[in-house]
């Protein structure tokens, strides 16, 4: 049985909300006055023409302003101004293509003026093309027309910047969550360590002592306290073997399903096949962090478009690989996550792998099912 995460969204909008910036509003520029310029040089008419270059080339800075690092928003307010005046100058001159540049200008605006003020400007201009459209062609359909698309073009550019904007916030949020959840988990357990460990530390440290001053004159006792020290020290190491399984008990169930939440909430499409045999609880657990593991590298490291999950088995051996088609990966010596989970798998027979491929990274972990 496959089961297929796929919540990708098209590739141009996955561009855009990685690469925020001017051009979803630059693209309107070459739909909106290609039309203008081709028709005033068909007609010989280049000053016309030159007034069009000139339109786009205000167009284009307007646009392009916002998104400068340390520039002032008010330079922006002053050129889509500039700008409503060359395109006024050309509506005056030439009575032509007001259905091309007053959508450009309002984009212009949705983009160029700050958000308190867009809307309203983008509205004014939508009444005041309307108007003027009207009253000048007597035509209520021409001037509903050119009102239509005026609003829409401003509001709908509006929007779409305004939404990459709570994107991105909200995963610079889930940043900073995710870092104060992992330093209070950490706090958390150097305190419950201490606990742990402290009074049972203090009582191998007398008995050692205790040994210490009777090896020579009562060896019997001093054995008797280097076996309470053994029972002791066997004892904490099953309690914090304990609370460590306690505070890091994972079921490949669960981060299968996690691994499909996370790899579709960064846009990566998962293809899973999912164990078709029953694992006991500790080839379970540790399958569970090798998809953990895996998948955090993909979305941290990878930038993959496409990952496969299959876990299999040949009847004594049980492997779990994690390839992702991503052209970047975890680069120079094995990171203390790989490390660490490497160390697990041996400790049950097995082998982990971790390579490049031609086409992306495979992480792969094979754990006998059989008795050890």
């Amino acid at each position: 049985m496959r089961d297929t995460y796929c919540t990708e969204p098209q590739p141009a909008v996955a561009w855009f909300a990685r690469h925020p910036g001017p051009w979803f509003a630059l693209v309107w520029a070459p739909l909106l006055l290609t039309a203008p310029l081709v028709t005033a040089v068909a007609d010989g008419r280049l000053p016309r023409a030159g007034h069009v270059v000139v339109i786009g080339v205000g167009y284009a800075y307007a646009v392009w302003l916002p998104f400068r690092s340390r520039t002032p928003r008010w330079r922006a307010e002053v050129v889509a101004a500039v700008l409503v005046l060359l395109v006024t100058a050309y509506l005056v001159l030439w009575r032509t293509d007001r259905q091309f540049v007053f959508p450009l200008l309002a984009i212009a605006v949705a983009v160029a003026v700050r958000p308190r003020w867009a809307v309203g400007t983008i509205a004014s201009l939508t009444i005041s093309g309307a108007l003027a459209a009207g009253l000048e062609t007597g035509s209520v359909d021409t001037a509903l027309s050119l009102g239509f698309a005026t609003f829409f073009g401003g509001v709908g550019t509006f929007l779409v910047y305004h939404l990459l904007d709570l994107a991105a916030e909200l995963r610079r949020t889930r940043e900073r969550l995710a870092r104060a959840a992992i330093d209070e988990e950490r706090l958390r357990f150097s305190r419950d360590l201490h606990d742990l460990l402290g009074h049972t530390l203090s009582v191998m440290v007398v008995s050692a002592q205790a040994v210490r001053r009777l090896a020579e004159r009562d060896p019997a006792a001093a054995a008797e306290h280097a076996r309470d020290i053994e029972t002791t020290g066997r004892r904490a190491l099953t309690e914090v073997r304990q609370a460590v399984t306690g505070y890091r008990s994972v079921r490949l169930d669960d981060e299968l399903a996690g691994a499909g939440t996370a790899l579709a909430a960064g846009n990566v499409r998962l293809d899973l096949t999912p164990p078709a045999i029953p694992l006991d609880a500790e080839v379970d657990s540790l399958l569970g962090w090798v998809v953990r593991e895996g998948t955090t590298n993909v979305l941290r490291h990878a930038r993959a478009r496409n990952c496969r999950i299959a876990v299999t088995s040949d009847g004594s051996t049980v492997t779990v690989e994690i390839v992702d088609d991503g052209r970047e990966g975890p680069a120079g010596e094995e990171g203390s996550g790989l490390h660490g989970l490497r160390e697990r798998v041996q400790d049950l027979g097995g082998e982990l792998t971790a390579s490049r491929t031609p086409a992306g990274f495979r992480l792969a972990a094979s754990v006998p099912v059989g008795p050890r």
